[in-house]
């Protein structure tokens, strides 16, 4: 983890061509590169997980830039809430009269 992003990238470039060549090569026939392919792609896997690693390390190394602090401006005065005149109560409809039955 100690070389720089250029250094990892090209492993990771050298390390996908070497799984490239045995793909090939089991294509063509030969069993045995199976397992090679899959060791080499596994360092792929490794290397790129180590890579994702530095770049993050990369990126919080960086300064951060400083914001320009906001000046208080004279807060603008607010506006007088209007007075609504009052809504007008619904009418209501008389009741009916029940007569008793008794």
């Amino acid at each position: 983890m100690s070389s720089s992003l250029s250094d990892s990238i090209t492993i990771l470039k050298s390390q996908l061509d070497a799984a490239e060549k045995e793909i090939q090569a089991l294509q063509s026939g030969k069993k045995a590169s199976s397992s090679r392919a899959r060791k080499s792609l596994m360092s792929v896997k490794t290397g790129s997980h180590d890579l994702r690693k530095q770049i993050t390390g990369f990126a919080k190394a960086l300064p951060t830039k400083s914001r320009v602090k906001k000046t208080e401006a004279e807060p603008e005065p607010e506006p007088e809430p209007v007075e609504e005149p009052p809504k007008p109560k619904p009418k209501r409809r008389p009741r009916k009269k029940v007569e008793s039955t008794e």
